[in-house]
């Protein structure tokens, strides 16, 4: 490799001493004139910043910048339309119970809105807040479909409350008022509460499925325990605390002395060890006749 050298003739002149003062004078005379060029060009850049800003706050107090934004977005939807990337059909399957009206103002599309802007997820959230939807899945199907499918969810017993009787299912989630034609065959719960415990008493009762199949009604009291009717009229008490045991312990005497048959108008298993029952108003007076001479309920 070959080293450069530096040759003397490339050497620059040596300068006197005098020759940097007179350049530093020069140079102190023209600082002024640079100086205040820098100021011109610095205050036309503020003026012209100060004026686009202006502009710019002017355009957006103005409300244009909205109004720019609206057809910009309206145009942008012509185009999306006439592109054939519209809604044309919503699909649903798994649909029984649920209203129509209440679904599609769910999933919140018409015929000819544009596919590319629905949210798909957001509609499916919308459509599992109707009462009788337990799951839903929402897909957009490009060009222009929406399939929705919905899991509904269950009647589990008639709720009387109020007045009014209503379905609700095995979590005691309200889904509409009940219509006694199509829904009769469920048991009826009554009172404050009983939506939320039918669940666990219906699982208790069909522990004993020959006894479970003759309740009719359960009545929920004071929400501690409850009151069950039979389908031939008799009302059994169950205890608040332990109410398996008094409900395998009425099993037992039925298979063995039929206790449901005989006449008997309540049989009271609250007490802890202990049974007490209350005989028809006819067995009675059967086992109370009154006696001769005398009226019943009143004096000789």
């Amino acid at each position: 490799m070959r080293a450069l050298r530096i040759n003397e003739a490339d050497r620059p002149a040596p300068r006197s001493r005098a020759e940097p003062r007179r350049e530093r004078k020069r140079a102190a005379r023209r600082l002024p004139e640079r100086a205040w060029g820098r100021n011109a060009l610095v205050a036309l850049c503020l003026a012209g910043t100060l004026s686009t800003g202006g502009a710019a706050w002017w355009f957006v107090q103005s409300g244009r910048l909205d109004l720019a934004r609206q057809q910009a977005a309206a145009t942008f939807t012509d185009l999306v339309v006439a592109a054939g990337l519209a809604v044309r059909e919503i699909n649903v399957t798994g649909r029984h119970e649920t209203a129509p009206a209440a679904l599609l103002a769910a999933i919140g599309l018409k015929r000819g809105d544009p596919i590319l802007f629905f949210d798909a997820e957001e509609a499916r959230r919308r459509v599992e807040r109707i009462a009788w939807v337990e799951r839903a899945s929402v897909q957009r199907i490009l060009p222009d479909t929406i399939l929705v499918n919905i899991v509904e969810r269950r009647p589990h017993a008639r709720w009387q409350i109020d007045g009014r009787v209503l379905l609700v299912d095995r979590e005691g989630k309200v889904l509409s008022a009940a219509d006694p034609a199509r829904f009769g065959e469920l048991r009826r719960v009554v009172g404050p509460g009983a939506e939320r415990r039918a669940r666990a008493l219906f699982e208790m009762l069909e522990r004993e499925p020959e006894l479970a199949a003759r309740v009719r009604d359960a009545v929920r009291v004071r929400d501690r325990r409850w009151d069950l009717e039979f389908d031939n009229g008799i009302t059994v008490q169950l205890p608040e605390h332990n109410a398996q045991a008094a409900w395998s312990q009425l099993a037992l005497m039925q298979r063995e002395r039929q206790v449901l048959e005989r006449a008997v108008s309540a049989i009271d298993l609250r007490l802890p060890g202990r049974v007490v029952v209350r005989l028809t108003p006819e067995a009675m007076e059967y086992l109370n006749p009154p006696k001769a001479g005398r009226r019943p309920g009143g004096s000789s």
